[in-house]
């Protein structure tokens, strides 16, 4: 059980008690009405009001923390389904760049490939100073 429902059928109890040891009769008046009644009748009556009254201001919080909770839950829906799309997307980046790595020459050839063509032009430079004909 939980502490809160003990602690509300402690309060009823107290309040029986109450009810029980002044059950003399009491004249009420509200507003025109002039009524006598049993004072614990009273008592039972006030307290059966007043929880009423807390059972509709909780159900009041209740409504509004489901609204809630169905606010995040679609939020929480549209957030995934964003994530789940950006994780396609990202594989199909990194397939694609890994096809490009594949595709292109690696940077040793690519060093190997510039030092031959610097080294044949260096080569040629140096025919066509030794001869400036060009014959």
């Amino acid at each position: 059980m939980s502490w809160k429902f003990v602690l509300s059928l402690l309060f009823a109890l107290v309040v029986a008690v109450f009810a029980i040891q002044n059950a003399a009769a009491v004249d009420v008046q509200f507003l025109k009405w002039e009524v006598s009644i049993s004072q614990a009748l009273i008592v039972l009556i006030a307290a059966i009001i007043g929880a009423l009254i807390v059972l509709l201001l909780s159900l009041v919080k209740q409504v509004k923390l489901m609204a809630g909770i169905r606010a995040e839950k679609k939020t929480a829906t549209s957030l995934e389904s964003e994530n789940r799309e950006l994780k396609e997307k990202l594989s199909r980046v990194l397939a694609e760049l890994e096809a490009l790595k594949q595709d292109a020459p690696s940077e040793e050839q690519r060093a190997s490939e510039e030092t031959q063509t610097t080294a044949g032009a260096e080569g040629e430079d140096a025919t066509q100073s030794a001869n400036p004909s060009g014959k």
